[in-house]
């Protein structure tokens, strides 16, 4: 029986190695496809975030205060001066045009009114819809405007004699000391690229699992593939599945080698559970995939369902919004996603550094999918058996 099962599984496999070799779009779908992603997105996000975002300022007081203010703003680190406009409604007319993220106001007598202790009003503009460039910019903007405040407290307490020591300790009664966790740069890859790649990897892995099985269905050649293996399913997938879980496990290997030795980006553990993180993903999205097939025996169908849940998969990993601050249903859905538990294992070990105890619930979480292709093993079988579906 055991000889049997396992010449099954090389006749299998043997056909479905020919099959991905007849066909580009397997190669498409996994090595180019994951490729493109690699190189788009590692350099679109080489520098970390963005920087130098173009602004324009409308200096209507013409005065050295106005000036150096305009040089400070010039020296941050997000935003670029790339327009000197003559009034406020040129400026919103560059920014509805999208030729500018924001710009700064100054308005007709600023210097004199600082000088008088009127607290003179400085008003910045932000386009906001653009999300990003519109938080980096206001935390410039903000930061900016707060140093040249304390700057200028700082040359009228000096011009009355005041001690230095003295000086600081009005200006700045409390001494802040920032330290960020896990991601010390602010690199928006650090937190993005960790859960898009992935996802896009468990994406297009539940989009070929549907697609390698349902095509059987569509053109009628499922009878021929199980009947390699006398009729026993279990060699018929793992013989089928085998090639992708190897092509695509290597492909998130090397996605993981260009993410913490390639960028250097954080690994406060072995990288060994990365890549133990990325095979448990690739089997539960292909478990997932059996069960979407299994559950319509339609490639249309099947295709339609994988898609839509790995698109949903990356939101609802919490990368981008806390889990935690979600709708008490949400978060118990959330828990149907292979990229969330996918996501915590990153975080408890590549952040975090913790002992892998304390991924031990989400590793559990990931081996648990591997059962999902057994509510649907005998509709499988007499699907692929008696081939009675609709293809259309």
């Amino acid at each position: 029986m055991l000889k049997n099962l396992v010449t099954g599984l090389k006749t299998t496999l043997n056909r479905e190695i020919k099959r991905m070799l007849s066909r580009p779009i397997y190669f498409i779908c996994t090595v180019l496809t994951m490729s493109f992603c690699y190189v788009f997105f590692l350099t679109f996000f080489n520098e970390g975030q963005p920087n130098k975002m173009p602004i324009a300022v409308v200096d209507m007081d013409h005065s050295s205060l106005s000036r150096q203010i305009t040089r400070n703003l010039e020296a941050t680190q997000q935003a670029e001066i790339i327009m000197h406009l003559n009034s406020h409604k040129e400026a919103r007319e560059e920014l509805q045009r999208g030729n500018i993220y924001g710009f700064m106001e100054i308005k007709r007598g600023f210097s004199k009114e600082i000088i008088s202790n009127r607290r003179p009003m400085l008003n910045f503009y932000v386009n906001d819809a653009y999300l990003i460039a519109g938080s980096l910019l206001n935390k410039d903007l903000m930061y900016m405007s707060a140093a040249t405040s304390i700057g200028v407290q700082q040359k009228i307490l000096r011009a009355k004699g005041m001690e230095e020591n003295r000086i600081m300790g009005i200006l700045q009664p409390i001494a802040i000391d920032t330290h960020l966790i896990g991601n010390a740069w602010a690199n928006y890859g650090t937190y993005l690229l960790n859960v898009i790649l992935p996802g896009i990897l468990q994406l297009m892995v539940m989009l070929i699992t549907v697609f390698a099985i349902g095509v059987e269905f569509k053109e009628r050649t499922a009878h021929d593939w199980i009947g390699s293996t006398g009729n026993k399913m279990f060699p018929a997938l793992t013989g089928k599945l085998l090639p992708y879980t190897i092509v695509f496990t290597t492909l998130g290997i090397i996605g993981n080698l260009l993410l913490y030795s390639y960028m250097r980006y954080p690994l406060n553990t072995s990288i060994g559970w990365m890549f133990v993180s990325t095979f448990l993903l690739v089997v539960a999205s292909q478990s997932l995939g059996i069960l979407f097939i299994g559950i319509t025996p339609v490639l249309r169908d099947g295709v339609t369902i994988a898609g839509f849940f790995g698109m949903l998969g990356v939101s609802f990993a919490g990368s981008a919004f806390p889990i935690e601050q979600m709708p008490y249903p949400t978060r118990i859905f959330s828990d149907l996603f292979p990229m969330r538990h996918y996501f915590n294992i990153y975080v408890n070990q590549a952040l975090n550094g913790m002992n892998v105890r304390y991924s031990l619930i989400s590793i559990l979480a990931l081996v648990s999918f591997s059962i999902l292709p057994f509510f649907v093993y005998n509709r499988l079988r007499n699907a692929a058996i008696r081939q009675n579906y609709p293809v259309k």
